[in-house]
């Protein structure tokens, strides 16, 4: 399948076009080729350290995807992904290179905040539009060298997250996974509830991870997913 095929298989699932779809594609690219997609034979994990448009085509295109529990989101405000084979704990880190097509112009920034704040005229919307559109294609048809960087990086591949039992937040009612729920004063309540327990605002260093100082000592729990 050529680039453009797989980016336009991309949008059926992403929903419109974009450089930032486009980006993801040739992201995935490179994981192809480095690695292979994802399966049961081939364990590929993700870790994405943005929420944007590239997201959805890396989970397309390679098979790493929430659902599967081989996409990990650590949003760092970075548009770079990590991928590791859980095989042998290969792994390469893959971003986008600055001053190129992959990443947004001052001027597209401009515009961008124009349209989005809806403040734009019609000759900015229309230029917006095609300075978007010459980007997808140059995205496209450009070396991944030339767009990306790509480094193989050494360590640990995370462990592909496991799916926990549920158990009922005293508070609200709702059914929780175990591995979330919070011993909050003896009372085992869900990150919401937690929250809203402290006010809305939880204290410095008593985060929603498993640092907190409360615990998640529910029976069925198993720390280290």
């Amino acid at each position: 399948m050529s680039t453009t095929e797989t980016y336009d298989e991309v949008l059926q699932f992403h929903g419109h076009a974009c450089p930032g779809a486009a980006v993801g594609v040739r992201m995935a690219e490179v994981v192809l080729a480095h690695f292979g997609r994802n399966s049961p034979e081939n364990r590929i994990v993700a870790v994405s350290e943005t929420d944007s448009c590239s997201v959805d085509a890396i989970q397309v295109v390679t098979g790493c995807t929430y659902g599967t529990r081989t996409l990990v989101h650590e949003d760092n405000g970075k548009n770079a992904f990590t991928f590791w084979r859980t095989s042998d704990g290969a792994g390469i880190r893959v971003k986008a290179k600055p001053g190129t097509d992959a990443v947004r112009s001052d001027e597209i920034w401009a515009l961008a905040d124009k349209v989005e704040g809806g403040t734009a005229t019609e000759a900015e919307v229309t230029k917006f539009n095609e300075l978007q559109a010459a980007r997808i294609e140059r995205i496209l048809a450009a070396d991944a060298a030339d767009i990306l960087e790509t480094e193989e990086i050494n360590g640990t591949a995370p462990a592909r997250k496991p799916l926990y039992r549920y158990d009922t937040c005293v508070d609200c009612g709702e059914l929780t996974s175990i591995a979330t729920l919070h011993n909050h004063r003896g009372r085992l309540i869900c990150p919401a509830c937690h929250l809203e327990a402290h006010g809305g605002q939880l204290p410095v260093g008593h985060g929603h991870g498993h640092g907190h100082g409360h615990g998640h000592d529910h029976p069925d729990y198993k720390p280290g997913h």
